[in-house]
């Protein structure tokens, strides 16, 4: 895993040391972009529990894991968004003599959103802080099997996602971008996860290409 994090940490650099030699930030009036972002405040566990009855795994984490997005400059300093996020995910399985049972859960948002960029950015500017806005579905997910029983449910809320972030652009192609927002949704009728609401903060990383 660290060799994974190393290598990929490395390949952005040199894609961007690439691109502040190579390209300068033109407009982007009618550009895209393609994001990926990693959040910085999740929490990952993981577990295994022996006892006279079995044995139980788990993987748990909760917070902003990551995402991908969309993005279409209609002006300089307006673009519309289209983001695809996992808030939360958990896997467990147990074996004992007599039974084995798994268990997965997950809430994932697809948002519909805008970036507004303030103030008003020229064609040439490098750093953009911008004001975001995302509205759409948090979808609710969790199915369990065993040897005598087998049950999955699906639910999907409204919500949205407002935050404040900054791009930071460093070539032509090739941009930076932070962002941090706050989640705000219905509560899922059935639980997922042992939770009805996941609102809350979060704050994430990413990179994203411009075309």
């Amino acid at each position: 895993m660290n060799a994974n994090r190393s290598v990929v940490s490395l390949c952005l650099v040199l894609a961007a040391m690439t691109s502040l030699v190579f390209g300068q930030p033109g407009p982007l009036k009618g550009s895209s972009s393609f994001e990926v972002n990693i959040g910085l405040w999740n929490e990952a566990q993981t577990g295994q529990q022996i006892s006279m009855t079995g044995i139980k795994q788990s993987a748990k984490t909760s917070g902003f894991v990551g995402g991908v997005g969309y993005s279409y400059w209609m002006r300089e300093y307006f673009a519309v968004t289209v983001e695809a996020s996992m808030l939360s995910g958990e896997a467990s399985s147990m074996i004992s003599l007599s039974n084995i049972q798994q268990r997965a859960s997950s809430v994932v948002s697809v948002l519909i959103g805008m970036r507004y960029y303030l103030p008003q950015p020229e064609p040439e500017d490098r750093v953009r802080p911008f004001v975001a806005l995302g509205i759409g579905s948090y979808i609710g997910s969790e199915a369990e099997n065993s040897l005598f029983f087998q049950s999955a449910h699906s639910e999907s809320v409204i919500g949205g996602r407002v935050g404040v972030g900054i791009d930071a652009l460093l070539g032509s192609w090739f941009k930076l971008n932070a962002n941090v927002a706050y989640n705000l949704m219905a509560d899922f009728k059935t639980p997922v996860g042992a939770r009805n609401n996941f609102n809350g903060y979060d704050m994430s990383f990413g990179f994203g290409f411009v075309f």
